[in-house]
C-alpha cells in the first residue's frame, strides 16, 4: 500500500506543475473558436483485474485518460464542429485516435437541423470527463450509447427541448473509432428526447433509443433522469436506465449529490445498483479547482459485490487520482 500510496504523491506533484503554466486562447475570431482538454489519471484497483493499470496515462480505462482539441465554426445560421480526440489504449483496442464530433448544424427560430457525427442524447453523467463530477461511472451494464452518425431535428421551447435523430447505428462500433457503424444500407438506429426545465432549478430528462439488427432482435434502451438544484451549493439527481437487447434485459439506477464545502472545492458522493441482481456501488469525489483551467479529482469507490462493480468486474475497490486541463 505505501507503494500506491507514493505514486499517487508523484503524480500529484506533477499535476500541480501544470496547473501553474495553464493558458489558453479560445476564439480565434468572430466565426472560429477552439477548445479541449487533456486528462490524465493514476488508478488502482483492489483486486487488480484485467487492464487496470497502476500507471499514468495509461489506465486501461477509456475517457480516464484522454486528449480532445475541437474547433467550432458558426456563421449567420449555420455552424459546425470538428473534434479530434485521442485514448491510449481504446476499449475496442483498434483506433487510439480518430475524429469525434463532425457534425454541421442550421438553426431557423426554435429549429435546429445537424448532420453528421454527433454524440447521444441519453445518459446524465457526461461523456467528456472535464463535465463529470466522478472519475468512474455509475452505470454498470454500458446501457447508454456514445456517438453515431447522422441527421437529427431539435425543438427548444419555452421551459422545455425535443428532439429526434435517425442514426446509422445507435451504439458505438469500434472499428469507426467512437461512431456507429458507418453503414445506413443495414439496419438502422433512432433516438428520441425530452427536457423539461419550466420548474426553476428543476431539470427532468426523458429519453428512447432503438436498434434494428439485420438478423437479430430489436434492442431498445430506456433512460430517465432529474436533477435539482436544492441551494447554491448543493444539487441531487437521480436516473435510471433499462436496456433490452433481445437476449437480456436489465435495468441500472444511481443517485448522485453534489456539495461545494468553498468555492474550489465540492464533493460527489453517488450510489448504484441494479434492481434485479442487488448490491450497489459507493463513490466519494472530490474536486479541487485551482483556476480556470486546471482542477485535481480524486475518487474513492466500493462495490459490495461482483453484479455492483463497474471498474473491477467484482466486488472490491477503486482508488485514482486526475488532473483536468481545459482550455
Amino acid at each position: 500500500m505505501t507503494k500506491h500510496t507514493s505514486k499517487l504523491a508523484g503524480w500529484a506533484a506533477s499535476l500541480l506543475t501544470l496547473a501553474a503554466t495553464a493558458s489558453a486562447d479560445v476564439k480565434i475570431d468572430e466565426h472560429l473558436s477552439v477548445s479541449g482538454y487533456a486528462v490524465a489519471t493514476g488508478a488502482i484497483t483492489d483486486p487488480k483485474v484485467g487492464d487496470n493499470k497502476d500507471t499514468l496515462f495509461d489506465s486501461g480505462n477509456t475517457n480516464f485518460d484522454a486528449v480532445k482539441t475541437a474547433i467550432t465554426a458558426t456563421y449567420g445560421p449555420v455552424s459546425g464542429k470538428a473534434s479530434v480526440f485521442y485514448v491510449p489504449e481504446s476499449t475496442s483496442g483498434d483506433s487510439e485516435a480518430g475524429l469525434l464530433d463532425g457534425y454541421v448544424t442550421y438553426t431557423t427560430g426554435p429549429v435546429a437541423v445537424t448532420a453528421g457525427k454527433f454524440l447521444s442524447y441519453l445518459g446524465y453523467e457526461a461523456w467528456d470527463p472535464i463535465n463529470m463530477t466522478t472519475i468512474t461511472y455509475g452505470n454498470a451494464w454500458n446501457p447508454i450509447p456514445g456517438y453515431h452518425t447522422g441527421a437529427k431535428v431539435d425543438y427548444t421551447g419555452q421551459g422545455f427541448t425535443f428532439g429526434a435523430a435517425v442514426l446509422d447505428s445507435l451504439y458505438m462500433d469500434g472499428a469507426h473509432f467512437f461512431g456507429g457503424d458507418g453503414d445506413f444500407g443495414n439496419a438502422l438506429g433512432y433516438e428520441i428526447a425530452a427536457t423539461y426545465t419550466a420548474i426553476p432549478k428543476l431539470t427532468v430528462f426523458g429519453g428512447v433509443g432503438i436498434e434494428e439488427v439485420d438478423g437479430g432482435p430489436t434492442q431498445s434502451v430506456y433512460d430517465f433522469w432529474a436533477s435539482y438544484a436544492v441551494s447554491d451549493s448543493l444539487s441531487i439527481a437521480g436516473e435510471y436506465s433499462l436496456k433490452d437487447d433481445g437476449v437480456v434485459k436489465a435495468d441500472w439506477w444511481s443517485l448522485f449529490a453534489t456539495y461545494t464545502v468553498a468555492k474550489p472545492f465540492a464533493v460527489t458522493g453517488r450510489i448504484s445498483g441494479n434492481f434485479d441482481t442487488g448490491g450497489a456501488q459507493y463513490t466519494v469525489a472530490p474536486t479541487y479547482t485551482i483556476n480556470d483551467h486546471f482542477s485535481v479529482r480524486a475518487e474513492i469507490t466500493y462495490a459490495d459485490s461482483d453484479a455492483s462493480a463497474v471498474q473491477l468486474g467484482s466486488k472490491g475497490s477503486f482508488y485514482a487520482l486526475q488532473g483536468v486541463f481545459k482550455f
